[in-house]
């Protein structure tokens, strides 16, 4: 991202794409699509991230696992918590939380305009937080074990956000032995789960 014309050449691909799926109609093909793929994409996630605890690297003389990285990852450490650095951590939960379910952005408007005058909306709020909280902890323990497995868990690597997905699960995938063949199923049912949000996003 730090190149001067690909990124742009590739946001216009992506914003062709975008605009092309919306022209022709959500429920004329891409709605469809995404039935069977988000779904496989989950089934992949999870696969990835019981993958990923039974990772064993050894630097030199020391040796990292991904169950270390699992303890890492659901055990909190409140060591030198203060009340500020609390209300900063939940600030930005609620942040991630408010952009996560798309309320910040109004894209439920957009939501709503496709449910049916008969859908259950308690319901679907339900399954909504339900799947959202899933995919959110099953993408860290995918990650999180990954990273103490091969860098250690330092704040640095940990704190790079977004990038870790394309600089750690590579890794993942090269451990595998089809790494090659999953890591492009993986990247290709990403770039459509990315396409669909871009598309609410648009509409």
């Amino acid at each position: 991202i730090t190149a001067q014309w690909s990124p742009i050449i590739w946001f216009l691909i992506f914003l062709g794409a975008t605009l092309f799926v919306v022209y022709k109609g959500v429920d004329k093909g891409i709605e469809k699509l995404s039935r069977i793929l988000m779904p496989l994409l989950l089934v992949l996630i999870l696969g990835i991230a019981i993958f990923s605890l039974t990772l064993k690297f050894t630097d030199g003389t020391v040796t990292r696992t991904g169950l270390q990285g699992l303890k890492a990852y659901v055990v909190p450490n409140f060591e030198g918590m203060t009340l500020k650095q609390f209300l900063v951590v939940l600030t930005d939960a609620m942040g991630q939380l408010f952009y996560s379910i798309s309320v910040a952005m109004g894209i439920m408007i957009t939501y709503g305009s496709y449910v049916k005058k008969d859908t259950d909306i308690n319901k679907s709020v339900n399954q909504i937080e339900f799947f959202d909280t899933l995919v959110a902890f099953l993408a860290g323990l995918m990650i999180i074990p990954s990273v103490v497995a091969f860098n250690g868990g330092d704040a640095s690597t940990i704190s790079a956000g977004p990038g870790l997905m394309f600089g750690v699960l590579p890794k993942v995938f090269e451990s595998m032995g089809m790494g090659t063949f999953i890591g492009t199923v993986f990247f290709v049912l990403v770039f459509f789960a990315a396409l669909t949000s871009s598309i609410s996003l648009m509409e």
